[in-house]
């Protein structure tokens, strides 16, 4: 096994000790925790919302031009035929 370079063991042990000095900062935020009456938390929702909505969108558009191009195939299909 390599041994790791003395760079890659100063790195390690500074952000260890960060996150050591520092616990308060890596306290799970509103959304994280559960606080459904947080601002966060509500612009979080209206976002997956929007985003579930405009997925709906696209992919109503793409089953809505299959079907035109279905119909359209089968009626050109039927002018066709004598």
């Amino acid at each position: 096994m390599k041994k790791p370079s003395p760079w890659a063991v100063f790195l390690t042990a500074t952000l260890v000790t960060l996150v050591m000095a520092a616990p308060r900062a890596l306290l799970a935020c509103a959304v994280c925790y559960g606080a459904p009456a947080a601002a966060q938390t509500k612009g979080m929702n209206l976002g997956i919302v929007t985003m579930l909505g405009v997925t709906g969108i696209v992919l109503g558009g793409f089953g809505g031009m299959i079907l035109r191009f279905a119909r359209r195939a089968r009626r050109q299909d039927a002018e066709m035929d004598p």
